[in-house]
């Protein structure tokens, strides 16, 4: 990580550390699940890996058609890495188009338990094993040479795009979880000097997602990361 990061990049490495934590910990609330967690905890977590999925192939879309090409453009010899992390998103995408269904099996009264949950649990695991050797090569290799081979102004007019072509779709999730995975001192400059939209969109859903992630989480706190 540089010491001196642009505005478009530095919420890579939050959001990337927030990945993180959650997958860790979605795999750590699947292994204490009980049956009997089936009228509690494990609808509202079936949820949150409904929001979760949506908003991690959104990112992975945002970086391979706006981020990537531009960097393989200004910058050839990063082709290959980027190349694998692409891969990686490929494998990702299949794992949560089956996450989402298994997590919702995993809170079905009428789908045997002991099977439901050995298949969420072995997609989580799979999901964050995955996820962590790729957000290290990607920390590693691919988000320092943003800064390095483009302008601030450069990744401004990116982000711009990136911004016009996000979903409205998800938008009570994606927006509280994002802030969210901000460091507390840059989470509230945020919100200090976001657009009134923003603001607005995560006052009225932040204590809703709030409690989405009490409710889904309850009893299982988040990892310390090494």
């Amino acid at each position: 990580m540089t010491d001196t990061m642009s505005a478009a990049v530095a919420p890579f490495y939050a959001i990337h550390r927030k990945m993180r934590i959650d997958t860790r910990r979605y795999v750590t609330a699947v292994e204490a699940a009980t049956e009997a967690d089936r009228s509690g905890r494990l609808i509202p977590l079936a949820k949150w890996a409904a929001g979760f999925g949506r908003e991690l192939h959104l990112h992975h879309t945002v970086e391979d058609d706006h981020f990537f090409p531009a960097l393989v453009e200004r910058s050839p010899e990063a082709g290959e890495v980027l190349a694998g992390l692409e891969h990686d998103h490929e494998i990702v995408a299949g794992i949560l188009k089956q996450w989402g269904p298994a997590a919702r099996d995993l809170a079905d009264p009428t789908v045997d338990f002991g099977t439901a949950r050995a298949d969420v649990l072995a997609l989580a695991v799979q999901l964050r094993d995955l996820l962590a050797e790729h957000l290290d090569i990607e920390d590693a290799r691919i988000v320092p040479r943003f800064d390095e081979v483009f302008t601030e102004a450069e990744l401004e007019a990116i982000d711009a795009r990136v911004k016009k072509s996000l979903p409205k779709k998800g938008l009570s999730f994606a927006v509280p979880w994002n802030v969210e995975a901000l460091d507390p001192a840059t989470r509230e400059e945020l919100i200090g000097t976001a657009p009134f939209i923003l603001r607005l969109l995560y006052r009225i859903h932040a204590p809703r997602f709030a409690r989405l992630v009490d409710e889904a989480f309850a009893g299982i706190p988040e990892p310390r990361l090494d």
